[in-house]
């Protein structure tokens, strides 16, 4: 056998070559898998400090969460290059989750008992913060002098 350069090799020297380009290639791709699950997360972060909607908040963490778990078993799990039997198992689990996420979906919206109980809450944080920030006593407590 010959390499690009007409120079002789042999069959054992071709093929630790070959392994080292193909080790060097995975761990690449690794790397890179690693760097776009770290960037993931960070967006899961930055979407938890984000002013949005509550149920919006959540379905985009779900689908971050959901790109993170499909880089996770394609790659370190070697999934993408299972059989089929494996894949279409995989496929029935998750069109199973995505069931369950849906008969979830309508709770994430905000109640109004819920929103009530938050609302007051807010402004009894606010109305401490201002008496401290004031001086004062805080309202509905007893001076102890």
């Amino acid at each position: 056998m010959s390499d690009k350069q007409g120079k002789v090799v042999s069959v054992a020297e071709h093929q630790a070559a070959h392994a080292a380009h193909d080790t060097a290639h995975e761990i690449r791709i690794y790397l890179t898998i690693f760097g776009a699950l770290i960037l993931l997360t960070l967006a899961t972060v930055g979407v938890a400090y984000m002013a949005l909607p509550h149920a919006a908040s959540i379905v985009i963490a779900l689908l971050i969460a959901f790109a993170k778990v499909f880089l996770i078993a394609s790659f370190f799990m070697h999934l993408m290059h299972e059989g089929r039997l494996i894949n279409w198992s995989l496929a029935v689990c998750v069109f199973a989750l995505l069931i369950f996420v849906l008969f979830v979906m309508p709770d994430l919206g905000v109640h109004p008992a819920e929103q009530a109980a938050r609302l007051s809450i807010e402004d009894a944080e606010k109305a401490f913060h201002e008496a401290i920030a004031n001086g004062g006593p805080v309202a509905g407590a007893e001076a102890h002098h």
